[in-house]
């Protein structure tokens, strides 16, 4: 697939928007204060953040991790000492250490719309080297030979190789040229600040954020890891939750970015919308 310049919403985006949201979310809002304050709210949302920090790694095949050892972690923390040998695929302190940083970034999220930031390139770039601090290497694609190697990871920064992935069947995906990454970037930022103008809903907003970015893919590596957060954020800015996505949504996951970079973002607005509606349901119970 050719790489284009990203594209602003479309003009009808309200079409796009869930149905099932809105009344969940009034009843949400009725409730929040005194939930918030809450014992059991406050260990709900520990919760999900470390059920986000722990399935994003396994969503980016950064490790496996067997599904009981991982309830047992978003039940009780995440401690080295609660994954036995042979529950993951690589070294277990390092297994650790990513779902730290993955955690971290979470938290930051909201500390940031706390603050009241508006986004920016520098946050975004801010945001990566948070969520790669403990990893060291990516794998590269040598045209020349069509052999993956490993290589240095740049934190923080613009890619500045490309770094189009090969598909299954063969054919290269390409993403952004390094030398377009900017002013792709200054452009996604410019809309989505628009786009809090125009009061364009949360979860259609989120899947717009998080498709444009990757297909910029700025980032040498972590884009992924990048995209759900910047979905989190639009979330976590309108006072719902962070975006929850599992190993389980994977294919779905995929099919529907697949769907988006055909011109269609309906599929991904409603598995955000989904992940929005457990997230509410279960608070409201």
């Amino acid at each position: 697939m050719h790489w284009q310049p990203i594209q602003d919403l479309p003009p009808d985006w309200r079409k796009l928007a869930s149905t099932e949201l809105p009344p969940l979310v009034t009843v949400w809002n009725e409730q929040a204060e005194r939930l918030r304050s809450s014992g059991e709210f406050i260990t709900f949302m520990e919760r999900l953040r470390r059920e986000i920090a722990i399935e994003t790694g396994i969503i980016e095949r950064l490790y496996t991790l067997d599904r009981g050892i991982t309830r047992l972690l978003i039940e009780q923390g995440i401690n080295e000492s609660l994954i036995p040998h042979g529950a993951t695929d690589k070294p277990i302190g390092q297994v650790v250490a990513l779902i730290q940083d993955q955690e971290t970034a979470i938290e930051g999220l909201f500390d940031f719309v706390g603050g009241q930031r508006q986004l920016s390139t520098s946050y975004i770039k801010q945001l990566h080297q948070v969520l790669t601090q403990n990893q060291d290497s990516t794998e590269a694609l040598v045209t020349a030979t069509q052999k993956i190697i490993k290589v240095s990871l740049i934190r923080g920064d613009w890619k500045k190789q490309p770094n189009n992935p090969m598909r299954l069947s063969g054919d290269i995906h390409e993403y952004c040229p390094p030398e377009q990454v900017a002013s792709e970037m200054d452009n996604l930022i410019a809309w989505h600040h628009q786009h809090r103008l125009e009061q364009v809903t949360p979860e259609v907003e989120a899947a717009w954020l998080h498709h444009r970015f990757t297909q910029i893919h700025p980032f040498q590596d972590g884009n992924g890891r990048v995209a759900r957060c910047l979905a989190s954020l639009v979330f976590i800015q309108a006072s719902w939750f962070p975006l929850v996505l599992t190993r389980d949504d994977r294919a779905v996951y995929i099919q529907a970015a697949e769907q988006a970079d055909h011109g269609d973002l309906s599929k991904l607005i409603s598995l955000f919308a989904k992940s929005q509606k457990q997230s509410f349901i279960c608070t409201s119970i």
